[in-house]
């Protein structure tokens, strides 16, 4: 069975109902195959975090130390692939230049959460959860980045567990070798 690769992000305003799905969630997908890249933030990131085991996991951190966070899952970007992950991510920020380079850091390593370190292995789909769906906040670069590359965008704030999980089945089977 190939892995597959899905970012697990959110509000850190989540629900807490939202949370516990998206822990069940990353649960199932970890025992069907698929590996977490998130971001570390507190709510739905930790949530998914939370689900997924270490093993199966990426945590993507702005900065190490991050929120605590120091497992051998846990990555920090190079200055080169800080660079070539903030040349993506300032275009689709609708404020950059009034963003703190800290907040700039926690946007660009949305970067890496769905192309990777290099830029050459997207995810396979988003899950993610804002108010009513939209693109707002961190979460909305997150779904700007998706949204730019064809990545499937599965919004628990539009969509119900149960039919993201379906998409997220029908992606596997699509990916299976013939």
């Amino acid at each position: 069975m190939a892995t597959l690769t899905y970012a697990g992000i959110g509000s850190r305003e989540t629900p807490a109902a939202v949370l516990a799905d998206m822990e069940t969630m990353a649960g199932w997908l970890a025992r069907t195959g698929w590996h977490l890249s998130s971001g570390g933030a507190d709510g739905a990131d930790s949530a998914f975090a939370a689900g997924a085991p270490a093993e199966q996991r990426t945590i993507w951190l702005p900065w190490r130390g991050y929120n605590g966070h120091r497992g051998a899952e846990c990555r920090v970007l190079s200055a080169a692939a800080m660079t070539a992950c903030m040349e993506i991510a300032a275009p689709l920020h609708p404020a950059w230049e009034r963003c703190s380079p800290a907040v700039r850091k926690l946007h660009t390593r949305n970067v890496a959460i769905l192309l990777g370190e290099r830029l050459g292995r997207p995810v396979d789909a988003v899950v993610c959860w804002s108010e009513h769906g939209e693109p707002v906040g961190g979460t909305g670069m997150g779904i700007r980045i998706a949204e730019s590359r064809g990545i499937p965008v599965l919004n628990l704030g539009s969509m119900a567990p149960r039919a993201v999980c379906e998409r997220l089945a029908a992606i596997r089977r699509a990916a299976r070798p013939s």
